[in-house]
């Protein structure tokens, strides 16, 4: 064998090692520091999961999008997202996260959502065909490149308010339901918190309730887009993963 031969074999057989050993050494780190595996990475966690008080307590609905269910065709209907809003293993958030709805005409259930990401919550519960409808967010169109999708979801027309807080939105909601002509289906992606503060949650949901008091004729569908992702993994660890809140209201 040339010397030249027995260079290449020596570095082939040096990098082969060192692959070997590179891997070993990557699985036993945790290279995503203090957030511990990707959101997408994590095992999904079905049914059976859900606590007894859960199961006995909510409507329990499964992966099938609720506009395919929820839709109430001789109604205006508003269907909210409330981003990183999820189901969390303490029953008693959840509760009171609710309770801001108890004075209402509601029904609470549990929904699967099989993706825990909000642009697959618009694509799965915003989609529709009606001849007046409008999508609503309080955030740069450019953001996931809603520009691009929202259109294909049936919508004609799309408001983006950068940077607004919730109450602008609301306000912009109410003034829409109030014209004579106003859309059939809204649809409005909220922005609460992305890190599960349930202060800030709460304080979404009252507007919402205040909004939908006004309102006492139109279909009010809220519910969570997924669990807090953007956060470590004692905070997303505390949440069921792909299951989210909905509220009925109306």
């Amino acid at each position: 064998m040339k010397r030249w031969q027995i260079i290449n074999l020596i570095a082939f057989l040096i990098l082969i090692f060192a692959t070997v050993f590179l891997i070993y050494i990557l699985g036993k780190m945790d290279l995503i520091g203090p957030f511990g595996k990707p959101w997408h990475l994590l095992p999904a966690v079905h049914e059976d999961s859900l606590s007894a008080t859960y199961k006995g307590s909510y409507q329990i609905m499964g992966k099938t999008p609720l506009r395919a269910t929820l839709l109430d065709t001789t109604k205006t209907n508003v269907f909210i997202l409330i981003d990183a809003w999820g189901v969390p293993v303490d029953e008693n958030i959840l509760a009171l996260d609710l309770k801001e709805f108890e004075t209402l005409p509601h029904k609470f259930a549990l929904h699967r959502r099989l993706a825990n990401y909000t642009s697959h919550a618009e694509h799965a519960e915003f989609r529709n065909n009606f001849a007046s409808n409008v999508f609503l967010f309080s955030g740069d169109s450019l953001q996931f490149n809603r520009q691009e999708y929202i259109p294909s979801l049936g919508f004609l027309n799309s408001i983006f308010c950068n940077d607004c807080g919730n109450s602008v939105i609301i306000n912009q909601i109410d003034s829409i339901l109030l014209e004579p002509e106003h859309p059939q289906f809204v649809a409005w992606t909220a922005r609460a918190s992305t890190v599960g503060d349930h202060s800030e949650i709460r304080q979404a949901l009252s507007q919402i309730a205040d909004l939908a008091k006004r309102h006492p004729e139109v279909r009010f569908v809220v519910q969570g887009t997924h669990r807090p992702v953007l956060c470590g993994p004692e905070i997303r660890n505390s949440y069921k993963a792909h299951w989210v809140p909905v509220a009925i209201l109306n």
